[in-house]
């Protein structure tokens, strides 16, 4: 993830074994915040989902849950990215506001995560 998703400073697998539904991974944000996800959804050809606990970030706190969509599209893979954190404390009020700049980032992500698949 850090390679295409430019907040991660780094992502690492907690749980022994292949990644498979219930795989928990630990991170860490290039602003500092630290926290745990696993996958709650795993049909690698179709479907990837996460949730993990919240994670306190200054005033506010953020649980990360999303999901990664796959499917063929005219000889290749769309790839549809929808990420759907829980604000807390003052990200409430200030999550119209991070909506704007998620989905930028988000846009970002996939670009750069085309490039590299598209390279490879």
């Amino acid at each position: 993830m850090p390679r295409y998703v430019q907040d991660f400073d780094s992502v690492r697998q907690e749980s022994s074994g292949e990644p498979a539904l219930g795989t928990t991974y630990s991170y860490k944000m290039k602003r500092g915040a630290e926290g745990t996800f696993e996958w709650t959804e795993f049909q690698p050809d179709s479907r990837l989902a996460w949730h993990g606990p919240p994670v306190k970030a200054g005033p506010g706190s953020m649980e990360p849950s999303g999901w990664w969509e796959l499917s063929d599209e005219g000889g290749g893979t769309h790839v549809k990215l929808v990420m759907t954190p829980k604000p807390g404390g003052l990200f409430k009020l200030m999550s119209p506001f991070m909506a704007s700049g998620m989905r930028k980032g988000n846009a970002r992500a996939l670009e750069l995560l085309k490039q590299q698949l598209e390279g490879a």
